[in-house]
């Protein structure tokens, strides 16, 4: 330590530097509480002030207070040395600044011991300003791992987004409304529709176990598969659908302890208003009737991707010439939690949809949003949504 030893009797000056000069730290030394004040203010970076009390002009309390007021970032260990002893006059020490004080006349020892104890309050606050330090470059390494997290998330946003299809597309007679409502910045839903030629179109819909950066990262992989790899490229329509979401669950299989699988939908749709279904793990898809009548479940559910091997799928056929509607939709709808906690569920959703039967298309998807909105609270969902509204524009107009 640095130790101002400030004193105006030369005498008893030199018997405190005498008394603690064998302790190894660097002593300096004042005449007065002003000489020692200017010593400080010309840049003596001291540790411990040791100082008498009563002094001409400047007092070793007022030395004490002024301390106090121009080194408020670093704490220096003031000890006071005095003749008085009341209660009063400890009370008054501590209230301008001072850490501890003697009596005089002192023992060499008791001050020595006194020093001692500095030394350690001194060597804690060190090590707890190298701690501070230390925590404080951790706080910007992580500030700035955080900023390029932020900043990946939103580039990998920006490229999810650019695989989805646009919101309103048309093929023939049937029209198309989408939307992905992501829980975060990046999404684990994600869907498709892609023309395969002789006015047939297909269409997937996909949910990731979990969601985030994780998710969203599978969700890449397997679109890019079944766009550019697999499924469209390659399809045969004498193929099977289930034979693609078999093959999809071979090559994505899951492994521990993460377990990615996800579930899907994938659909054609032919001229002739017929449309080949493969679920797996998917939520239904919900149909609404041209009578008017109420709308309802499609298919029988079927096992999720990439858990287990061996897998067979099946498949369902739909005659659309009295559908109205179908919407293909994630969990994320029906397991919206409301305030109390209550899910949505899928006969609020039915409910939703028939009240939406007569309304255009480019409405509806906005008020399934609304009221997922308006149950949850908040547009924050806990779960990422997405939704696609299937619309046979020929039976439009038939629609009561």
């Amino acid at each position: 330590m640095e130790i101002l030893v400030v004193d105006d009797d030369d005498l008893i000056r030199e018997l405190i530097i005498h008394s603690i000069g064998q302790l190894g730290h660097i002593l300096h030394a004042a005449d007065s509480a002003e000489n020692a004040l200017n010593q400080i203010q010309a840049g003596l970076n001291v540790d411990l002030v040791i100082s008498d009390w009563m002094m001409p002009g400047m007092t070793g309390v007022d030395l004490c207070a002024e301390i106090r007021r121009k080194t408020r970032q670093r704490h220096v260990f003031f000890l006071l040395l005095t003749a008085r002893e009341s209660r009063e006059d400890y009370l008054s020490a501590m209230e301008a600044g001072a850490d501890d004080f003697l009596v005089k006349p002192f023992d060499p020892e008791m001050l020595a011991a006194k020093v001692r104890a500095a030394e350690r309050i001194f060597d804690l606050q060190t090590q707890l300003a190298l701690s501070n330090t230390q925590l404080t470059q951790s706080n910007q390494e992580l500030d700035d791992a955080i900023r390029k997290l932020k900043n990946d998330i939103n580039a990998a946003a920006k490229l999810q987004l650019g695989l989805l299809p646009p919101d309103k597309v048309r093929f023939g007679r049937f029209k198309m409304s989408a939307a992905l409502l992501p829980s975060s910045a990046v999404s684990g839903d994600i869907y498709n529709y892609f023309s395969l030629g002789d006015e047939t179109f297909g269409l997937y819909s996909l949910d990731i176990a979990g969601h985030g950066a994780r998710a969203a990262m599978m969700t890449f992989a397997i679109s890019r598969y079944i766009i550019d790899l697999g499924v469209v490229s390659n399809f045969e329509q004498s193929r099977t659908l289930s034979s693609y979401v078999q093959e999809l669950n071979e090559i994505f299989q899951s492994i521990p302890p993460d377990n990615d699988y996800f579930t899907m939908l994938l659909a054609t749709v032919s001229a002739d208003e017929k449309m080949r279904v493969c679920q797996a793990g998917h939520p239904h898809p919900i149909a609404t009737p041209i009578d008017g009548g109420p709308p309802f479940p499609l298919g029988e559910g079927g096992f999720p991707v990439g858990l287990q091997e061996g897998v067979s799928y099946e498949e369902f056929l739909v005659d659309l010439k009295q559908i109205h509607r179908v919407v293909f939709y994630t969990d994320g709808i029906t397991e919206c939690g409301g305030p109390n906690g209550e899910l949505f569920g899928v006969e609020r959703f039915q409910r939703l949809l028939h009240e939406a039967a007569s309304s255009p298309l480019d409405d509806v998807v906005p008020a399934v949003k609304q009221a997922m909105v308006d149950w949850h609270g908040s547009d924050e969902f806990d779960d990422d949504i997405s939704i696609i509204v299937l619309e046979n524009s020929k039976a439009t107009s038939e629609v009561p």
